[in-house]
């Protein structure tokens, strides 16, 4: 009978070493998925694709870009470039600014959200996150973007589970002069108060930049940029829009060009001529007054409130300045 429970014991372990064996081949698998081909690492559309952001454009040029597309005379200077934390209001182009941070200097670009080191298994996400910052080294020069931040790296308190603190220990260790490995870090957050106050100390992340709502010359760029390669009419007043979307996001904008763009799609297809119907003016207003803002006055005010903190060398006033890391 102890011979037959002993058999049983044995095949369980087999049966328990083969699904951690399966599970780590799977982490791994997805894992190097975020690496993309050498050919993406040549330069693309870059900042030409960006509207407005001319502000955070010159900073993270001179700070960044100049850096990495100039590396010989940085590193006589000891500079290289900061690791940078984008917060503030949903919608307003964060995760599209670092890609094209990305495309501008000509180097990989990783994109990690939170459900990319997500794992059932105990140490399983600290595993992840060590693989993705090794995957990060073996194809740098790297940026590497972190989306959703604070839900990676929480803040942790005495009633945490012991795995959590875990993961964001190992955050806190990848992070290290990351940089000097050529691996350079840009991390997004609505919620930068969530954040273990730990990892926003500088070696970790350098700068911390509030990225709010698109100003009246933005929202102007946006329209033009939005459609430019769509067939519109070309007596649109792009001013005019820009008047009517104050307290707009980046994406709605976007949305508001969709809607008007699919109206004349439907009219388009509609016609026995084929040509297209152009997208006017008063398609544009119509769109925009059956959309309202998607951050509302209120959560503005609570963004106001996270930035007085967290931006308080600008006074909440101004974009936080971007500085040079010494080595």
């Amino acid at each position: 009978m102890a011979s037959l429970e002993k058999e049983w014991l044995r095949r369980q372990q087999l049966v328990q070493t083969a699904l951690i064996s399966h599970e780590t081949q799977n982490e791994q698998q997805a894992t190097s998925a975020q690496v993309p081909d050498a050919a993406d690492k040549q330069p693309k559309r870059g900042f030409k694709a960006v509207a407005g952001m001319e502000e955070l454009k010159a900073l993270v040029t001179e700070s960044f870009i100049n850096v990495l597309k100039n590396r010989e005379i940085a590193q006589a200077y000891g500079i290289v470039p900061p690791s940078l934390m984008l917060y503030g209001p949903s919608g307003c182009g964060k995760t599209f600014f670092a890609e094209a941070v990305a495309d501008e200097v000509g180097v990989t670009f990783m994109k990690v959200a939170p459900d990319d080191i997500a794992s059932t298994w105990v140490h399983g996400t600290q595993e992840k996150i060590a693989e993705v910052f090794r995957k990060a080294e073996q194809a740098a020069p790297t940026l590497l973007f972190f989306d959703e931040f604070d839900a990676m790296v929480p803040a942790r308190t005495s009633e945490d589970h012991h795995n959590q603190n875990n993961e964001v220990n190992e955050f806190l260790c990848m992070m290290n002069n990351a940089s000097e490995k050529g691996v350079f870090i840009i991390t997004a957050t609505n919620h930068p108060e969530n954040i273990d106050r730990a990892i926003l100390r500088t070696g970790r992340i350098d700068e911390i930049i509030y990225v709010g709502l698109p100003d009246k010359a933005s929202r102007e760029s946006l329209f033009r940029l939005s459609l430019s390669k769509l067939p519109a009419s070309e007596d649109i007043n792009y001013e005019e829009l820009a008047d009517m979307t104050s307290g707009y996001t980046c994406s709605d904008i976007s949305y508001i060009v969709k809607s008007a763009s699919r109206k004349m799609f439907n009219e388009s297809i509609a016609r026995k001529e084929k040509s297209y119907c152009l997208i006017t003016q008063l398609q544009l207003e119509d769109a925009i007054r059956h959309k309202s803002p998607s951050v509302s006055q209120r959560d503005l005010k609570e963004y106001e409130r996270v930035r007085s903190v967290f931006s308080t060398k600008d006074g909440g006033d101004k974009g936080s300045r971007i500085g040079f890391k010494q080595q």
